[in-house]
């Protein structure tokens, strides 16, 4: 029997350890200013490294998945820009955003905006909508070498100096509040707040990840035996990764900070010096929100359209389809408001991530404004509604009566909501 368990615990605790599947992106700042930078991609158990992005690189920084967009951002620190990539592939796209001195993190705040720290120039944080939109300066004064960020419960915005050895506050309006922290630091990187509500801070020449409350008063170290760490991330079982460049690793720890090993060996995928650690469930791909309420239209059949209404409180989308019969009528058939040909149906169904299979139902024997006759309604086939992205989606449709499938890819008519989606988006993960 204890042979048995032995040789499970060998062959399928591996697989299985964090119940999910996710994968792990570390952004290797290599020789700092001077290449070779790459964003490496590892899968949940720490191995089989491969080069993710290679491309349009210049000392990247942090990660950023936008999964409403299937995207990917990464801060490139010697260029000012935040480059936009493929999240399946790792493709170069675009410039999400440039003009940025020296960026470093990037985190979306509660508010679905995206806040970038800035390393040299003023240090003020700046603030994006999602799709590169720029808002201005957030903050009121500037926060040199700015490196980590993170929020309160009570919507405040702490953010590191690493020379200043330091954290700063600010209100949730971008009002500074003065020094949170100012002793007991030497040169901090990553800072976030715990379950306590305690704030933790990467000390990159201290050596330590340094525990403070919810005052500023410092706590002692929750990790020690650290070297130039940069870079965290919480598993789904809430063991801590944490960015280990002196050993050009990525060291795994419990959630009492008690070192369990090194979950990214040392120079793996020829990791040198990480400096961002990211956790992206394996297929989890776009998921269905409110965002996608809107006006969708096929750009090849003009004057036809949809109208999408997702309800998450209840899991259901209503899908409403404003078409043609299948045949023109003919120019004698009467119409007394709009024209013989004007078809319209609707649909209702459950939805599940990124897509919903929706019952049609066919609407007759009405009259324009009127309760009497009180019109009848019957299902008619169904709808498969599949999301892309915040912009993109196919309609897969089975219609009984007519006895007619097909498939139409649609797009967003107007772009106003595209924001708030990938808002949404985002913060469901």
């Amino acid at each position: 029997m204890l042979r048995l368990l032995a040789i499970f615990i060998v062959f399928f605790l591996p697989a299985t350890l964090f119940g999910q599947d996710f994968d792990i992106y570390v952004s290797d700042a290599g020789n700092f200013d001077n290449p070779p930078w790459q964003i490496l991609k590892f899968d949940q158990n720490g191995e089989n490294p491969e080069v993710f992005i290679n491309q349009n690189l210049a000392w990247p920084q942090d990660i950023l998945f936008l999964e409403g967009s299937n995207t990917v951002l990464v801060s490139n620190f010697n260029t000012n820009r935040i480059s936009r990539y493929n999240a399946e592939t790792g493709a170069f796209i675009d410039e999400f955003a440039t003009d940025i001195a020296a960026p470093t993190r990037m985190k979306i705040g509660a508010d679905g905006l995206l806040y970038v720290l800035q390393w040299k120039g003023n240090g003020k944080v700046r603030r994006y909508q999602l799709d590169g939109t720029y808002l201005g300066e957030f903050t009121s004064v500037g926060v040199p070498q700015s490196i980590g960020l993170d929020w309160d419960s009570a919507g405040n915005l702490y953010v590191s100096s690493y020379n200043g050895d330091s954290v700063r506050k600010f209100d949730s309006a971008g009002a500074d509040l003065g020094m949170f922290i100012n002793t007991n630091l030497l040169g901090p990187t990553n800072i976030w707040f715990d379950t306590n509500h305690d704030l933790l801070v990467s000390d990159y020449d201290g050596g330590a990840i340094k525990r403070f409350d919810s005052t500023g008063a410092y706590l002692g170290n929750y990790i020690q035996g650290v070297g130039q760490t940069e870079g965290f991330a919480y598993l789904p079982n809430g063991n801590l990764l944490i960015g280990n460049g002196a050993t050009s690793a990525v060291k795994m720890y419990d959630g009492s900070g008690v070192f369990i090993r090194d979950l990214i060996a040392s120079g793996a995928g020829n990791l040198k010096t990480p400096n961002a650690v990211v956790i992206r469930t394996r297929g989890s791909g776009f998921q269905i929100n409110s965002g996608l309420n809107d006006a969708w239209s096929n750009r090849d059949t003009r004057g036809q359209g949809f109208f999408v209404n997702v309800f998450p409180n209840i899991g259901k989308i209503f899908l409403g389809w404003f078409t043609y019969d299948t045949e023109r009528p003919q120019a004698s058939v009467p119409s007394m408001l709009g024209e013989p040909g004007h078809r319209w149906l609707t649909a209702f169904g459950d939805y599940s991530g990124n897509g919903a299979v929706l019952d049609i139902e066919f609407t007759q024997g009405g009259i324009f404004d009127a309760a009497i006759p009180a019109p009848t309604q019957g299902p008619d086939g169904t709808i498969t509604l599949e999301f892309s992205s915040c912009t993109e989606a196919t309609v897969t449709y089975d219609i009984t009566s007519v006895n007619r499938q097909g498939v139409i890819p649609i797009r967003r008519i107007a772009l106003d909501n595209v924001a708030l989606c990938e808002s949404l988006a985002a913060q469901a993960r």
